[in-house]
């Protein structure tokens, strides 16, 4: 039997993959009530954990004696995040505290090859690669683009303090760039819309997004870090022109379609003069960038082919114990 803990309202992804293998809810909300359920719960032979504090309950019964196998799935910052969120805070507690956590864990799942590096930096333990898939895949893989518009696009939710996504200087970059416009899309945003000139439209949360695909050429997602950005996928599946750097995950499948698109720049004006080359493109160059990027969609990351590529690194997870 499997155990999946998590803290407060797990990704839908790890959810899926962890529904996908029979794997028992185990939630948490802090610290107490995560040693509270490490020592109350049922013991399973396999605990499939997201979030560092979601540690805490299969360590608790590793420390009362139990055999069992701890699979960690990095889908949050905790290896790469270069803020005070992780391994780079300076609290020298928590520091500790989560390379303790790390050196628990028994086998890792991470979201791209990049995040697979920056695991490998911190544990000698097998790390294997799944990506999330693409939810409405057919829905964007029917989506004809416009490639002849000034509109870039960003999809994702805010979250402060840290603003992982960078989605304040996102707006601070297009603030200085009037004649191109930019569509925000994400939980948490509206509260940004003082920061942001005429050219910018942050629309917050939206239940149907596939219309604002159509709008946009571009999509953009310049990240602080992102183990492995869904909305990349998403955004080559629909056949946008797809701009980001080499923190995000999947920077790897941009970079091989058009090295150029990757951002490697760090101030706003290099970056803006950057993105001014990208459009400046000709017609056809982005025409071949969007359909390579829209069969790459189209032929990989569905939900079904994913699953069974997460039940395979499972089991050689399974195996290693």
């Amino acid at each position: 039997m499997i155990g999946f803990v998590y803290k407060n309202t797990c990704h839908p992804v790890s959810q899926h993959y962890a529904n996908a293998l029979g794997a028992v809810p185990i939630r948490i909300r802090c610290p107490i009530s995560a040693l509270w359920k490490g020592l109350i719960t049922p013991t399973y032979d396999s605990y499939f954990v997201e979030s560092a504090m979601s540690m805490l309950v299969p360590i608790t019964k590793r420390m009362l004696g139990k055999k069992i196998t701890i699979i960690f799935r990095g889908n949050d910052g905790l290896f790469g995040e270069k803020t005070q969120a992780y391994l780079w805070t300076t609290n020298i507690l928590k520091r500790k505290i989560l390379l303790w956590f790390i050196k628990h864990m028994d086998a890792i799942i991470v979201e791209s090859e990049m995040a697979k590096k920056d695991a490998q930096q911190w544990t000698s333990v097998p790390v294997y690669v799944c990506e999330s898939y693409v939810e409405d895949k057919k829905a964007l893989e029917k989506i004809k683009q416009n490639l002849k518009t000034k509109t870039f696009l960003f999809i994702g939710e805010y979250r402060p303090p840290y603003d992982h996504k960078n989605i304040e200087p996102l707006i601070a970059l297009f603030n200085n760039m009037p004649e191109y416009s930019l569509i925000i899309i994400g939980k948490n945003t509206a509260q940004l819309k003082n920061k942001a000139n005429k050219n910018i439209t942050i629309l917050d949360f939206v239940q149907d997004i596939t219309e604002y695909y159509t709008q946009a050429t571009y999509y953009i997602h310049l990240p602080k870090y992102e183990t492995g950005p869904i909305t990349l996928l998403e955004a080559m599946t629909a056949g946008l022109v797809v701009i980001t750097n080499n923190n995000a995950g999947h920077n790897a499948i941009v970079k091989n379609v058009c090295k150029p698109l990757i951002i490697e720049e760090n101030t706003l004006e290099d970056i803006k003069k950057h993105i001014e080359r990208i459009a400046a493109m000709p017609l056809k160059e982005k025409q071949k960038i969007s359909e390579t990027f829209k069969n790459i969609g189209k032929n990989h990351y569905s939900k079904e082919e994913m699953t069974e590529k997460f039940r395979k690194v499972w089991k050689q997870c399974q195996n290693l114990t």
